[in-house]
């Protein structure tokens, strides 16, 4: 029995369904020490940038308002997210906002973000395998690239080598920013190649439920930080 396949693509639905994200970075700019947020697309295109002084940002309070209006409302990544909780950490308290950790549930990593595209992968090989098993007539998945669990780099220099990406040159903060906007992209066109390869087959969709936007822990930042409203 023959299991027949659509041709209804993702398309373009991916980029109109999730809002941007913010990256933070840190490093030397032309002022020296500096702090930035960029915003990236759902697609990781910069759509607008924020550099400051890191000796301003952390002792102004209206600097430190003026950086978290800009991330309150965004799912927020970093080359190491690690770091996240002391630098927003520090811009609220230097705010002067009284909210502690309201972070906390609309950070997410690029790395986990790959992880999760590896593993939807091989949730739809397992589907494949299984539809094969009860004797229907199904082919194989053909991805561009293939991937494996072990592929999962454990830092984001090994994600962005993964991706075959440059490191963008210029002053530190600004080339981190961008570097990381890059990944996000390279992630954005992986997530919705392998959601277009389940919207294609009916049984793949039956099995794991409509196409979505974005990894689903990145997808789950974007859906909290919506609702976020700091007292700036």
């Amino acid at each position: 029995m023959s299991v027949p396949e659509t041709q209804d693509g993702l398309g373009g639905a991916a980029e109109a369904w999730a809002p941007g994200s913010a990256i933070l970075a840190t490093g030397a700019g032309e002022d020296g020490d500096s702090v930035a947020v960029w915003h990236v697309s759902p697609g990781g295109v910069p759509t607008g940038a924020w550099v400051v002084p890191r000796e301003e940002a952390f002792g102004s309070p209206d600097a430190a308002r003026r950086l978290l209006v800009v991330v309150e409302r965004r799912a927020v990544t970093a080359a190491d997210p690690r770091r996240l909780p002391e630098l927003l950490g520090g811009l609220t308290r230097t705010s002067g906002v009284d909210r502690a950790e309201w972070w906390r549930d609309q950070v997410f990593s690029p790395v986990d973000a790959f992880a999760e595209i590896v593993a939807r992968r091989a949730e739809f090989e397992r589907t494949v395998a299984d539809t094969r098993a009860s004797g229907k007539n199904v082919s194989g998945l053909d991805w561009p690239r293939e991937f494996r669990p072990a592929d999962v780099p454990g830092e984001f220099g090994g994600l962005r080598r993964l991706a075959s990406l440059a490191e963008v040159p210029g002053k530190p903060v600004v080339a981190e920013a961008l570097t990381v906007a890059r990944v996000l992209g390279w992630l954005v066109r992986l997530w919705t190649e392998t959601e277009q390869v389940k919207n294609r087959r009916d049984y793949l969709r039956a099995a794991h439920g409509a196409p979505e936007p974005l990894p689903p822990s990145w997808f789950a930042a974007v859906r909290i930080a919506r609702s976020t409203t700091l007292p700036l």
